[in-house]
């Protein structure tokens, strides 16, 4: 599939930048690398977009991201069963000696991989070729609607790939153009995301709400998918955008409003029962995932498989990581019932040794056989991000943000929302959650967008002021991107 594909050699590698020169990044379009039958066909047109969809997960499913986004600054702590370095250096935000550390497990783990965002550019050029050709697609191969769809599927993947590099890096370059020719530097990453929720915006309603193809349904993104990646947007921008801050909470609320208005019934929140189900993938309940299949052949590697398998149950039936009862006791006060507490925790789970995390343990296998999707966006999500949105916007909003968030904790068969005053709220809904997504990549960026992260009430070794606004927050930017960019430069903290 991928000899029809021909990605640049990326970003950053520019020959010269003065007229007449060599361009800065040579392309071989889709189209001449594999001949004039390229973009002739609807078969041409799903292998190429099939593709971008496996680049993703052979990014994010074979290096750390989610796993760091789960220990950094986190609730975790060593048991020193089987100690590992770097389980002492995330909670410290020590992001240089995961990175550049000389150990086995560190390499294993591929934390050297995420200070390298080239890979993200590659797909973006990708989705920016699709958007670019699918319309060139004979009528006679594709309907005006279904080169709609296609041109949506692209958008939604280049900006998926722009948030998931905010979030790691802050300031990027911004391209929209299918082919990189020429240099540029970083952009404000606020002016970055609104542009990518105007354009996701504009896209949105080309994309189906489901798909006739059961195999396709959260692997492929939907209306729904969307609503949930512009939310998520609009989330990040209103922790770094003060000015702007009830615009962005006000536009989150109003997303899921119409989401919620429209959905009938395509989506809905699975019962306790069918959690098990949750994590198989393609549920009612997943708006995007990525699927790990060991049927199909599908090995990628990292997903949920060494939280579920190697960390926290650990071998020889002790875990290498605890969970801080101080932390574990905000989430599930003892007092109160809990499905979640029952279902996704052993009897020991107050124990700084024998605990166990049983969230994920309907899924088969480990290490690079673990067998079940990986979830990107889900419904629960959504409810809690609006709830959050609407919480933050004042009293008068407080009804509507308390009963988004009984709708999850009643799910769970938790007591309702009895708080009294708004910090109250916006507490009980950062750990609702923290509790419901846990071991699912929120963790960290929920800390960073809410500034939770300085302070020690929710999470065990916070950042400082001084450091969080010099970007401790991010990870650092290999000096590969220097090399033949003036306009380049590296986050100012890691330097």
């Amino acid at each position: 599939m991928k000899k029809y594909i021909v990605f640049v050699a990326v970003l950053l590698v520019a020959m010269a930048t003065t007229p007449g020169c060599k361009k800065f990044l040579d392309t071989e379009s889709p189209t001449r690398e594999s001949g004039a039958s390229f973009w002739k066909t609807r078969a041409d047109a799903e292998r190429f977009t099939n593709n971008l969809y496996g680049e993703m997960a052979d990014i994010l499913l074979n290096n750390s991201f989610f796993l760091a986004a789960e220990f950094r600054c986190g609730l975790y702590r060593q048991t020193r069963v089987y100690p590992r370095d770097y389980f002492d250096w995330f909670p410290v935000n020590n992001i240089k000696s995961i990175v550049y550390g000389n150990n086995y497990w560190n390499g294993f783990f591929h934390f050297d991989r995420l200070i390298d965002w080239n890979p993200y550019f590659k797909i973006i050029q990708s989705a920016g070729i699709l958007i670019d050709r699918a319309p060139g697609v004979p009528d006679s191969e594709l309907s005006p609607e279904e080169k709609k769809q296609y041109v949506a599927e692209g958008v939604f993947v280049r900006n998926f790939c722009y948030f998931l590099m905010v979030r790691l890096y802050g300031d990027v370059p911004y391209y929209t153009k299918p082919y990189f020719d020429k240099v540029i530097g970083r952009s404000n990453f606020v002016e970055v995301l609104n542009q990518c929720i105007a354009e996701l915006d504009k896209y949105k309603n080309d994309l189906p709400w489901s798909y006739p193809d059961p195999r396709k349904r959260a692997v492929r993104p939907t209306v729904g998918t969307m609503y949930a990646l512009m939310m998520h947007m609009n989330m990040w921008n209103a922790g770094f955008d003060d000015l702007n801050r009830g615009k962005y909470h006000e536009h989150a609320a109003a997303l899921f409003k119409e989401f919620e208005g429209k959905n009938n019934g395509t989506y809905r929140l699975l019962t306790t029962a069918e959690f098990t189900r949750l994590f198989r993938g393609g549920s009612e309940e997943g708006l995007f995932e990525f699927s790990q299949n060991v049927n199909y052949g599908e090995l990628r590697g990292l997903g949920y498989q060494y939280l579920n398998d190697n960390v926290i149950r650990g071998g020889y039936d002790r875990p290498y990581l605890y969970l801080q009862k101080k932390f574990l006791e905000k989430m599930y006060p003892l007092s109160d019932p809990d499905k979640r507490r029952d279902i996704w925790f052993d009897g020991n789970m107050m124990s700084e040794s024998r605990g166990e995390f049983l969230k994920f343990s309907g899924n088969r296998g480990s290490g690079s056989g673990y067998d079940g999707s990986l979830i990107v966006f889900r419904l629960a999500d959504m409810y809690l991000l609006a709830a959050e949105a609407n919480a933050e916007l004042g009293s008068d909003r407080s009804e509507e943000a308390i009963r988004l968030l009984n709708v999850i904790r009643g799910r769970a068969e938790a007591p309702a929302y009895s708080g009294v005053t708004q910090r109250d709220l916006q507490d009980a809904i950062y750990w609702e959650r923290t509790k419901e997504l846990m071991g699912e990549g929120h963790y960290f960026y929920d800390l960073v967008r809410t500034k939770r992260i300085l302070n020690s009430e929710y999470c065990a070794f916070p950042i400082s002021q001084p450091a969080f606004q010099r970007g401790a927050w991010t990870w650092p930017i290999t000096e590969e991107a220097l090399k033949n960019n003036p306009l380049m430069r590296l986050n100012e903290y890691w330097r």
